[in-house]
This record gives structure tokens, C-alpha cells and sequence, in this order.
């Protein structure tokens, strides 16, 4: 897994240290305990987090919110990808889709 150094945050990302200190105080992003070094998960939520902030105006507990709800919809997307996976499997064992079942009535 790629990790990033604080310096590559910020020259990477163009924020400023203050900026990034307040997230971490927040406990809006964090780094790795055993490395002291931002993942790629972090990377993203620092991105993301300034962008609120600095192009709409979004305080810090919006920040907050938003992050968690784009996670929370991001694996709540990933477990729809898997059922539909495991429904289209069955319906394919099965023979597949009954055309004349499956068409609309007018």
C-alpha cells in the first residue's frame, strides 16, 4: 500500500501545514502509527477536505459529515456490486432470462 510523507501532502496537494494540522486535530484525517506517513485512503480525504473548505465554504464539522457519508455510500456501493454479481450468477446457472417474462406490457 502506497503511503505519502507530510511534505509530499502538502506539496502534492498544495494545502498548507496549519490546514492539515486542523484536520488531524479534528481527527478528520490521521497517520499511520508505525510509519508516521499518510495513506492513500488519507490522501484522498485531505483532497477532498480542502476542497469543501476552500471552494465551498464548508466548515469543519460538514467536512466531517460529508467524508463519513461518502464512505458509508461508497461501501453501501460495493456491497450492491456484490449482490447483483451473485444474482446475475444465479440467474445465468439457471438458464438466463426469460425473454418473454422479461418484456414490458404495453
Amino acid at each position: 500500500m502506497t503511503s505519502f510523507a507530510r511534505s509530499e501532502i502538502l506539496r502534492l496537494l498544495e494545502v498548507d501545514d496549519a490546514f492539515l494540522e486542523t484536520l488531524e486535530r479534528e481527527s478528520i484525517v490521521y497517520v499511520d502509527t508505525n510509519e508516521g506517513r499518510f495513506s492513500e485512503r488519507m490522501v484522498e480525504r485531505i483532497r477532498v477536505a480542502h476542497s469543501l473548505v476552500f471552494e465551498l465554504d464548508v466548515n469543519l464539522s460538514g467536512v466531517a459529515v460529508i467524508l463519513r457519508m461518502r464512505e458509508e455510500l461508497g461501501a453501501a456501493q460495493r456491497r450492491l456490486r456484490r449482490v447483483h454479481a451473485v444474482l446475475y450468477d444465479r440467474v445465468m446457472a439457471t438458464g438466463g432470462f426469460d425473454p418473454v417474462f422479461n418484456q414490458e406490457e404495453s
